[in-house]
């Protein structure tokens, strides 16, 4: 068997790695941009207290799979929503949304964290 072929998404390593925002503390309602989930896959936010998080538009958004990670130290939820303002999922504490975009819509759900 010859030398192992490169699994992560622009990773100089063998192992799977996953573009990162370091932890973000959130002082408002907070939009991602395009930009940013162009860059990056994985989000860590505080919320410092409840709030929302909107994800860019669908149409510009085809193929995107974003793991966005609550680190609250509280009970404190991260409303999730799409760009027309509808509730996709709400992770409080402890827990993370995994969402995914087909270009008509956003899917996804909430799992437990450690």
């Amino acid at each position: 068997m010859g030398a192992r072929e490169r699994i992560g998404i622009d990773s100089p390593n063998t192992a799977s790695r996953f573009p990162t925002k370091a932890v973000e503390t959130l002082g408002d309602n907070r939009t991602l941009l395009l930009g940013e989930v162009e860059a990056q896959q994985m989000f860590f936010f505080d919320p410092a207290g409840a709030r929302d998080l909107t994800l860019p538009a669908t149409a510009d958004c085809v193929g995107v799979v974003l793991f966005i990670s609550n680190e609250a130290n509280a009970a404190e939820v991260i409303t999730i929503k799409d760009a027309g303002g509808s509730t996709l999922c709400t992770p409080t504490q402890n827990e993370a949304a995994i969402l995914f975009c087909n270009g008509a819509l956003w899917s996804g759900g909430v799992v437990a964290t450690s």
